[in-house]
């Protein structure tokens, strides 16, 4: 019985070790949600004057409804987990109760059978019985086993109740972290219809200018296609460079260009916020900062080009081996052709318009010929 209890107790607790070290890591995932969705709001509240801001408010928009999915999901995935804990700690109470109902009538029966031999001339009487010293010795030995096996039955029988106390209280912890996290959830869908109701504000706002969107991103392609020409003409003219050469081991854990910002526009192909019947095609992420903010080199390369492109104002290209990483739409630069640059070094800062306190920097990771998606090499 005894290993058979504790075999269950170690089981149980490390199935909850478990469940808590993926409740742990849902909760890290949950905060930077939420720190991400502060920053859309707080890029949201700037103020609005052109059709372009309009545009962009409809972009962080967007984006807030994506990262508030993302965040439901994960409380819709910590209350499982929860739930499930209940569950398991539950039928842990049930396993206990039955386990201390079988102890309890095992000590019955030896209090029974002590109180049958409560006189102690029973025990002389059993001992001078025996036919032997022998004989008496081995009976001596098997009262004091007896005692020693109701006093371990007693101690386990207190042990288990005290277990079983803790499990319910656990239980009745969990029920209650259970019903905060279902009015988070409530509250979140909440917020979500909100975003909803002003991304439609926005969309209707901007249905009314067709024909500039429509110009607007005739612009756009043939500013990203000035800048993958100047990309693909380095490509082409130069060598593979000495330094950055292990770029390929980093992905997923390339530091962020910037140390504030939020990506408003992913890489690819996707419908156009407004125009549902157009499509429009990002050659890498486009990161919305707040302030003049300074733009750092990703991994260890060389600069390779510092380029001028309309609608991108400055770009810097840095040379990682085979591999280019690009930061486009910069004011100014901290660097000069030829300079050799580490991770975290400073290579320029974000343009953006006098009347605005939002910049945004475009920002591309290539292979050889192939863009990448920059998404995937960032740490998330």
């Amino acid at each position: 019985m005894k290993i058979l209890i504790y075999s269950f107790f170690f089981a149980f607790f490390c199935f909850f070790d478990l469940s808590a070290q993926n409740i742990s890591s849902l909760k890290a995932d949950r905060d930077k949600l939420l720190d991400d969705i502060n920053k859309t709001q707080q890029l949201i509240k700037t103020k609005r004057i052109t059709r372009e801001s309009t545009l962009e408010q409809l972009e962080l928009i967007n984006s807030e409804l994506a990262l508030r999915d993302q965040l439901i999901t994960k409380l819709l995935q910590e209350l499982e987990q929860i739930e499930s804990n209940i569950t398991a700690t539950e039928e842990s109470i049930n396993q206990l109760e039955a386990d201390i109902e079988s102890l309890k009538k095992e000590y019955a029966k030896l209090l029974q059978e002590t109180y049958r031999r409560r006189n102690a001339m029973d025990e002389l009487v059993f001992y001078f019985s025996a036919g032997s010293f022998s004989e008496t010795y081995r009976r001596y030995r098997l009262l004091k086993e007896y005692a020693r096996y109701r006093k371990h039955q007693a101690d386990q029988l207190i042990t288990s109740q005290q277990k079983l106390i803790a499990l319910v209280n656990h239980v009745q912890s969990q029920k209650e972290q259970k019903e905060l996290y279902l009015r988070s959830i409530k509250d979140e869908k909440q917020l979500l219809d909100s975003s909803k109701a002003k991304q439609a504000v926005v969309v209707q706002k901007l249905q009314s200018e067709e024909a500039w969107l429509l110009k607007s991103i005739k612009e756009k392609n043939v500013q990203a296609k000035a800048l993958e020409n100047r990309i693909i003409e380095l490509i082409a003219s130069a060598g593979s460079g000495s330094d950055g050469v292990d770029f390929d081991k980093y992905k997923g854990k390339l530091i962020w260009p910037v140390t504030k910002g939020l990506v408003i526009s992913k890489f690819g192909e996707h419908p156009h916020p407004v125009l549902k019947s157009v499509v429009v095609k990002n050659n890498g992420i486009d990161i919305q900062v707040v302030g003049n903010e300074t733009v750092f080199s990703v991994h260890n390369g060389d600069v390779s080009r510092i380029v001028g492109i309309p609608g991108y104002n400055t770009a810097v290209i840095v040379r990682h081996g085979k591999f280019l990483s690009v930061y486009a739409n910069l004011k100014s630069v901290t660097v000069k052709q030829g300079d050799r640059v580490m991770a975290g070094d400073p290579v320029g800062v974000v343009f953006k318009e006098s009347e605005q306190l939002y910049g945004i920097l475009h920002f591309e990771v290539w292979e050889g010929n192939e863009k990448l998606n920059p998404s995937d090499w960032l740490v998330p």
